[in-house]
């Protein structure tokens, strides 16, 4: 079943065409991972499955439901739904990580002050990042700064993730740290899409592949397809962009 449906998708900025008739579809529990060039306008599809981003032509459907032209309150529903993980975290700089896991909770759910602190700390183990609850987003490392961003994300427990390159510089522990995240919001039934340019990330969490060239998607494949063929045009970028 498609839980995210995107048909005929186009988009300029000025005379700047970005896309044109981009078309994929993410299935329950899968993890697509979208793949393309620096510019390849990866990130504005993003932003564009939570209403940050307009198409100028098509469709947009998250489980089943068209979101293009639904209005800034509306979207409130579809971004409990959709969680962003930003590149950076996006945390706020003056709250401490307690207060930066509180947030969503109180602003989206009816959950009183013990739940929400039962809530954190329950997050807080399960990311390993437990005893840091009164550290500030300055005073922690980039890989620490991701996953409090990726926790906060998902702790009103949304049906969607889309995490826009979340191992972008980080040393080899906390993209393990990241990647065992990800496997394990997978087992839960999570949908989600991954934008990286990190294809031992990429292979480790994804089931399929998207490529984005030329404001297309010139191909679709899954993971086990392109490992091992060679010709495939997924593996040909890879090797062409990575050289």
């Amino acid at each position: 079943m498609a839980i995210i449906e995107v048909n005929n998708f186009s988009k300029k900025f000025g005379n700047k065409i970005v896309h044109k008739n981009i078309e994929f579809q993410v299935n329950k529990g899968e993890c697509l991972g979208l793949l393309g060039g620096s510019g390849a306008g990866k990130s504005v599809i993003l932003r564009s499955l939570i209403g940050l981003e307009k198409p100028d032509t098509g469709s947009i459907k998250i489980e089943g439901e068209e979101i293009v032209y639904k209005t800034e309150k509306e979207l409130i529903e579809i971004r409990k739904k959709v969680a962003y993980v930003f590149q950076n975290g996006a945390l706020f700089d003056s709250m401490n990580v307690f207060d930066n896991l509180a947030y969503p909770l109180k602003e989206h759910t009816k959950l009183n002050q013990q739940q929400i602190s039962d809530e954190i700390s329950k997050i807080l183990i399960e990311f390993g990042l437990d005893g840091n609850e009164h550290i500030f987003p300055s005073e922690l490392s980039g890989g620490m700064q991701k996953r409090v961003g990726l926790a906060r994300s998902i702790i009103i427990n949304p049906h969607i993730v889309l995490f826009d390159e979340p191992t972008a510089g980080l040393d080899p522990f906390n993209t393990i740290k990241i990647q065992e995240t990800i496997l394990k919001l997978k087992e839960k039934g999570m949908t989600s899409i991954f934008v990286t340019h990190d294809m031992p990330s990429a292979f480790a969490v994804c089931d399929r592949l998207a490529l984005v060239q030329e404001g297309k998607v010139t191909c679709i494949d899954t993971v086990q397809n392109v490992k091992k063929d060679e010709n495939n045009i997924i593996n040909q970028f890879i090797k062409g962009y990575y050289v």
